[in-house]
């Protein structure tokens, strides 16, 4: 059966749009190599204008890219309770290289070193100011970043305390900031060796951003209280600014954790829940 003029037009059209779409989802799958001279440090200015992907659920705009020896991820936080559940519980960031949505390996910072004691701690203690202004949170904030420094990391077999920090000789790096419109950045860098995946780009990675909700606890004897992100480990909170110490050692700076404040009012409830989302990508060739 001869088909007319146009329905040949019309099939063509539709084969060429199924053609497009299939080109397009390929590229999407696959990520890009990293800018050049790309430091970790809390600033996006290296991978231009805007991260290059976007989770439209979420509303949070993010990167992952590698090398053929360095995983890297970036990802911009503008909602504010969101900003204060990473700087409290921590950002942890999970790899599946088989694609399975597994928490298989995972990096959760920024966590506060053991012992350290920043004007954040007092934030939102029941006798804290109520008449503290955005301006003041956010100087606060901006203290606390210098003594960030905390490493949590999971499922690495060749790391021997899953407790470090920004100054290990692993070659994790990892960094927090604020750009200048008051997002919060946090950047990563993961060598590749670590996963010990043959083939690396044979099979596509599942990757996991998830900002950790806090946990409260009750007041103890001494009339303090604490919080705990999902990800902090050893009560471990907040991170560091600044990456971490370069590749091809073998020990890192122990990392530990110190007791917050408890969140009061509504704040509580809204900073005990979890964000997460799940994508996965081809590793660059």
């Amino acid at each position: 059966m001869k088909l007319s003029l146009p329905c040949l037009l019309t099939a063509l059209v539709l084969s060429l749009s199924i053609s497009t779409g299939f080109a397009q989802d390929a590229k999407t799958l696959t990520l890009s190599a990293p800018p050049k001279n790309i430091t970790i440090d809390g600033d996006i200015k290296e991978w231009g204008d805007s991260l290059r992907y976007y989770n439209t659920e979420k509303h949070i705009n993010y990167a992952i890219a590698n090398t053929t020896d360095t995983l890297y991820m970036a990802i911009r936080v503008n909602d504010r309770l969101n900003q204060m559940r990473i700087l409290r519980g921590g950002l942890t960031f999970s790899i599946d290289t088989k694609g399975k949505k597994k928490e298989t390996f995972s990096v959760t910072f920024p966590l506060n070193v053991a012992g350290t004691k920043t004007p954040m701690e007092n934030l939102h203690s029941d006798d804290a100011p109520t008449d503290i202004t955005k301006q003041d949170r956010d100087e606060l904030m901006r203290e606390r970043l210098t003594n960030l420094r905390g490493i949590k990391v999971t499922g690495f077999k060749d790391v021997e305390d899953e407790m470090i920090t920004t100054s290990n000789t692993y070659g994790f790096q990892t960094a927090v900031n604020y750009d200048q419109n008051g997002y919060l950045v946090c950047e990563a860098a993961i060598p590749l060796s670590f996963f010990h995946a043959d083939n690396l780009a044979a099979s596509e990675w599942a990757f996991n951003f998830k900002i950790n909700g806090i946990q409260s606890k009750p007041r103890g004897e001494g009339g303090e209280s604490g919080d705990s992100g999902e990800g902090g480990g050893h009560g471990g909170r907040g991170g560091g600014m600044g990456g971490g110490g370069g590749g091809g050692g073998h020990h890192g700076g122990r990392g530990g954790g110190s007791h917050g404040q408890q969140a009061s009012g509504s704040d509580s409830g809204e900073l005990g829940k979890s964000e997460d989302f799940w994508v996965k990508y081809y590793l660059a060739k």
